[in-house]
């Protein structure tokens, strides 16, 4: 009888070992899988932070093509307001012109007119 419970016990005992060889072969390839999945993470983060950087960096580019398209019709109103003054002031300055052209024309016949008296 303790012969038999010795060869129970023995291969009790193996069969614990089989199953913590078992365990410790599971554990150190669940190991090995949370450290592969660990880098695929460190790996996706880096890719996912570098596309973030380039999707701010193409909205940045986007907001300055914006502001420059809206800025353009404030710069040809600007433009033109511009143009407006200034072909106001020609004109000013041709009527003023024309004037003074009259006044001296008639200052001149007059002058003459005199001249041709004596």
């Amino acid at each position: 009888d303790e012969t038999n419970q010795r060869l129970e016990a023995e291969n009790n005992l193996a069969a614990y070992r089989q199953e913590a060889d078992e365990a410790t072969l599971a554990r150190l390839d669940l190991e090995r899988k949370i450290e592969s999945l660990e880098e695929e993470i460190r790996f996706l983060r880096k890719i996912h932070e570098e596309e973030v950087r380039e999707l701010q960096e193409q909205l940045a580019q986007q907001q300055v093509h914006v502001e420059m398209d809206v800025a353009k019709p404030d710069l040809t109103a600007a433009l033109r307001e511009i143009r407006t003054q200034y072909e106001a002031m020609a004109s000013s300055n041709m009527h003023e012109a024309e004037e003074w052209y009259r006044s001296k024309f008639a200052d001149l016949n007059d002058a003459a007119a005199r001249n041709a008296e004596l």
